[in-house]
């Protein structure tokens, strides 16, 4: 009579490829989303910070200064609300990308608005000297406008914004890919077929956006309207700004 067939050895073998299939599968796709929660929650942050930074401005003159102080006191919550982490992380951000980690352009008003509908003689305690686009009384200034101007009182007491902050993904395997797309969107149109960066402008390729890009950060860009509650001071003609605020549009690695 015959024994009864003893029982096969665990296939560990086995297990363990399964094991690492499903690991190589996995790993990523949670990466992939850890990064998508990580960016969702930066975006929502400084857009929150750029909302704040707005609403300062308007009740400012649209002081540049005061605008940065509000903006950067609102990223805190991004650091843990430790001031000495977030300068600490900032300082690290801004070796890394050889630039300031955010920049916010203040769109509006411009020069034209300046020059079409500051009022004479209008004087701001904060902005002495200053010209200032008069805040009151807009039905009737627009009622009494010249025909044919470009921008009307209401454009000209609008506070338009844009923020471009530079977010370090967690993972070296997303870094490295920022990097070979800016490589890509580097390159001439007519070596590779025009095949620019999406969303990457082709002026900005070699500017701020780019090098960052270039250096494995993701530019994040949020643009904000808002109207002025206070008379608009043209603070372009003071020098210099605050670091990381720029009067007029300016995608370049440098701005004056």
């Amino acid at each position: 009579m015959r024994a009864p067939p003893r029982p096969g050895r665990p296939q560990h073998g086995t297990a363990l490829l399964e094991f690492t299939l499903a690991a190589a599968v996995l790993l990523p796709a949670t990466l992939l989303a850890a990064e998508a929660a990580t960016w969702q929650t930066v975006r929502q942050t400084v857009q929150l910070a750029l909302m704040e930074a707005a609403r300062a401005g308007a009740v400012s003159h649209a002081a540049p200064a005061t605008m940065k102080a509000v903006f950067v006191q609102a990223l805190r919550p991004l650091h843990g609300g430790d001031a000495s982490r977030q300068a600490r992380a900032l300082r690290e951000a801004a070796l890394l990308a050889d630039a300031h980690p955010w920049r916010i352009e203040v769109l509006r008003p411009d020069a034209r608005d300046f020059r079409l509908h500051a009022r004479p003689g209008l004087r701001i305690a904060p902005a002495p000297g200053l010209p200032a686009i008069d805040n009151d009384y807009q039905d009737l200034q627009h009622a009494r406008r010249a025909p044919g101007q470009a921008t009307d009182i209401f454009q000209a007491n609008t506070l338009s914004l844009r923020l471009t902050y530079l977010h370090k993904p967690l993972s070296a395997p997303l870094r490295a890919l920022l990097v070979a797309l800016a490589r890509g969107a580097q390159t001439p149109p007519a070596r590779q077929g025009a095949a620019f960066t999406p969303g990457l402008a082709a002026d900005d390729a070699r500017g701020y956006a780019g090098q960052a890009l270039a250096r494995g950060l993701l530019p994040i860009v949020v643009e904000l309207d808002m109207e002025m509650h206070s008379h608009p001071a043209d603070w372009s003609r003071l020098r210099p700004w605050p670091e990381g605020m720029v009067s007029g549009a300016c995608r370049r690695l440098r701005c004056g």
